[in-house]
């Protein structure tokens, strides 16, 4: 009975490390901070377990087509984190940029009549000029750990969806 009680154990853990690593483009030994489904691919900012560094990686089917790592960068922080409360929710920032684009991963609550409203995605600016705001389609969010791990910066909107 011990036998299969520790059996059942071992297998429950293995399932559970199994799904902690599967969300998004996360690999092993990574946590996802955000991971949002769009239409044509995924997007997934993902901190190392061992080190705690980033990685920002967008792809389809687990093929990577755009990764950015604060491992590449020599010259300080790559990712910066911002946010606003407002009366019933809030809104908070991830930003980054590579060559002449900005990210910015978003999530954002905002109260109704009916309720909160809920929106994630990410908006992109070429220079100064905002070119895309793509909408996640699952319930995407920034996790608490980007509030305490991440740079932090002052707020500025986006005019994210």
């Amino acid at each position: 009975m011990k036998t299969i009680n520790t059996l059942i154990i071992l297998m429950f853990n293995l399932i559970a490390v199994t799904v902690a690593y599967a969300e998004g483009m996360c690999k092993s030994g990574e946590k996802a901070i955000f991971n949002c489904e769009l239409s044509k691919s995924t997007s997934s900012l993902c901190q190392s377990m061992d080190s705690g560094a980033l990685t920002y990686r967008n792809g389809v089917d687990g093929k990577i087509r755009f990764e950015l790592s604060n491992h590449d960068v020599e010259n300080g922080p790559v990712f910066y984190f911002s946010n606003i409360p407002y009366a019933g929710g809030g809104e908070a920032h991830i930003r980054f940029s590579s060559q002449e684009y900005t990210y910015y991963l978003y999530d954002k609550t905002v109260k109704t009549d009916e309720g909160p409203t809920f929106s994630a995605g990410i908006v992109i600016y070429k220079k100064q000029n905002k070119i895309s705001n793509l909408v996640c389609s699952n319930d995407a969010s920034i996790h608490e750990s980007a509030y305490q791990s991440i740079t932090k910066e002052p707020y500025r909107p986006i005019a994210a969806k």
